[in-house]
């Protein structure tokens, strides 16, 4: 029997699935069992799976007659019933992973008998080959141990990492005890459910901070490379968590955590939805904030650390108001400057974080060519005393943000009061100006948030 089981899924990457298959090959944990599942791609990607297992016995093809409807959930399935290893890792086909990925996963859940180990990712933009952090990067500035006993709080923290489940190495006992697999329906972002079963049954998880698997993302044919109503597909997802969270009674445990997902991903979700969607958007989450009574939203917002935007946006769909939904929709600022983003990392992580952070942005930058030469040599003269003095103007922008931070919410805090009031007196102001009678709004740029599944 193989130590580990490598599940690759694939469908329409014939650009990509060698470089991936070729990652997966150069492992360092040399005891394989390698299922390449194509879910009935129509171009020559099930050639080359052929091809390339065929060279290697330690591959094996699985190939689906037809695509299946929806996004990964019946080929990972498909990969699940024929593993045999006692761990489980998962590949996305158009990704790839370091050749030390797995045998440092499975030497850090074995240290420590884990069901689960995480590592972190790189996101790679296709076109560019920019190598970014994802959106929950900050998350690991709280991972100081190496394993973690899963109780209410840990599981409610490691729930608010993206859940995609190529970073992630399984005990395969832990599924089968638990009949846990990606549920299968039209829609995407199985990841989601998967996950949280996953991580609400399992003892423990080991944590390796090391970037050991880069995702693609910005792909042609990638669910999200296009912004239109399948983003909405996500909250379905919300329906069949409650569902096994309150089969189990756990409902009582974790629904504030529950709500917590939905809104992280309706802030994703909204920078993504151009103006005339946003009504659709509104209408898709009104049903799911209904199953929640108004004091479980500001509870929600304040366990997942959310600020005074996502609580209008949630105070707005909670009371049925799409007018203040779209206004504040209309009027967020955002941007993609890494000064905005490191403000962001500041707020939640502190300095030393983003100053981790802040390096490996220049080095990506340095890698992708998008430095100027002479950028390139400012960057690397006087190292050490250049940290000093981005460790100390971090220290110094930080202060500056707690302010602002605080005068912001303070002056957003009065808006909502005054929008409160006026709504008692049943006088509710006109759209904002910019606003037509269908509700129709200029683009408006935003930062990037929970990225829920992280496939690009």
């Amino acid at each position: 029997m193989a130590d580990l089981s490598i599940i690759v899924t694939a469908y329409n990457i014939e650009d990509y699935i060698e470089q991936c298959l070729d990652s997966v090959a150069a492992q360092t944990l040399r005891d394989l069992e390698v299922l390449v599942v194509d879910d009935g791609s129509s171009d020559s990607t099930p050639l080359k799976i052929v091809e390339f297992c065929a060279g290697d016995p330690r591959f094996i093809p699985v190939m689906l007659p037809e695509n299946s409807p929806g996004g990964v959930a019946t080929a990972a399935n498909a990969g699940l019933d024929h593993a045999t290893a006692p761990w489980v890792g998962f590949v996305d086909g158009d990704d790839y992973v370091e050749p030390t990925m797995f045998e440092r996963l499975v030497d850090a859940a074995a240290g420590c008998d884990a069901d689960l180990a995480m590592c972190q990712y790189q996101e790679v933009v296709d076109d560019s080959g920019e190598r970014r952090d994802p959106a929950d990067a900050h998350r690991w500035a709280e991972l100081t141990a190496s394993c973690y006993e899963l109780g209410v709080q840990t599981r409610r923290q490691f729930l608010r990492f993206i859940a995609v489940p190529w970073r992630k190495l399984y005990r395969r006992s832990l599924l089968t005890n638990n009949a846990i697999r990606f549920p299968v329906s039209d829609s995407f972002y199985e990841d989601n459910p998967f996950h949280w079963v996953a991580v609400i049954s399992a003892r423990s998880i080991a944590v390796v901070p090391e970037v050991l698997c880069y995702h693609r993302v910005g792909r042609i044919g990638q669910t999200m490379a296009t912004a239109d109503e399948r983003a909405f597909q996500i909250f379905r997802h919300h329906d069949t968590i409650h569902t096994w969270l309150a089969g189990r009674r756990l409902l009582d445990v974790y629904e504030t955590t529950l709500l917590g997902w939905v809104i992280s991903q309706m802030e994703w979700i909204a920078q993504r939805t151009p103006p005339p969607l946003r009504r659709a958007l509104f209408d898709t989450l009104v049903p799911i904030f209904a199953q929640y009574p108004e004091p479980a939203v500001a509870m929600a917002v304040r366990e997942g650390n959310k600020g005074v935007t996502a609580l209008r946006l949630s105070t707005a769909v909670s009371k049925r108001e799409y007018g203040s939904f779209a206004r504040i929709l209309a009027s967020r600022p955002g941007s993609s400057n890494p000064v905005i983003t490191a403000a962001f990392h500041l707020k939640h992580s502190g300095v030393r974080h983003t100053a981790v952070l802040a390096g490996r942005y220049i080095r990506n930058a340095l890698h992708s060519g998008r430095l100027s030469r002479t950028a390139s040599r400012v960057a690397w003269v006087g190292r050490e005393r250049r940290q000093q003095d981005v460790m100390f103007g971090l220290m110094v922008i930080q202060q500056r943000l707690r302010g602002v931070d605080s005068r912001l919410g303070e002056l957003e805090g009065r808006l909502l009061e005054i929008e409160h009031s006026i709504a008692k007196l049943g006088a509710l102001p006109e759209p904002a100006s910019g606003v037509d009678e269908q509700g129709r709004y200029g683009s408006a740029g935003f930062d990037r948030l929970e990225d829920p599944v992280g496939r690009g």
